[in-house]
């Protein structure tokens, strides 16, 4: 399938915790970029806009002021902004608290559902850029 954007951007804490959903990306054929920092993630996204952005990690490695900042840039650029965590520890605040997420994955991720949210993310980037 081709996506409408060029990429998607993995905002992540421990980059080991990645493999799954490496493998299940690989699969989509779908290019990926990963940063660990705030400031990484905000320059490249400024400088090309993903899709999708996934933020991995406890809620407490990312400040909220940052989160909101985050969803200030994807709302400019028609960013679908989520949150990835494990189901056996939600790392994230409930939901009627959250600080800015277009929605929440849960691991272990199924292909279909990264397929349905990319679909998803990237139909919604191509129609706002129309509109």
């Amino acid at each position: 399938m081709k996506f409408a954007s060029s990429y998607i951007l993995l905002l992540v804490h421990q980059t080991e915790d990645l493999h799954g959903l490496e493998s299940l990306l690989g699969r989509l054929r779908c290019p990926v970029e990963i940063v660990s920092s705030p400031d990484q993630a905000g320059d490249r996204i400024r400088q090309n806009p993903p899709c999708l952005v996934i933020v991995q990690g406890n809620h407490s490695n990312w400040s909220q002021s940052f989160v909101r900042q985050l969803r200030t840039i994807a709302d400019a650029n028609n960013i679908t902004l989520v949150a990835l965590s494990d189901s056996h520890a939600p790392s994230w605040l409930h939901q009627e608290e959250n600080p800015g997420f277009d929605g929440f994955l849960v691991k272990p991720l199924s292909f279909d559902v990264l397929f349905s949210l990319i679909q998803s993310a990237s139909a919604r980037q191509l129609c706002r850029s129309i509109v």
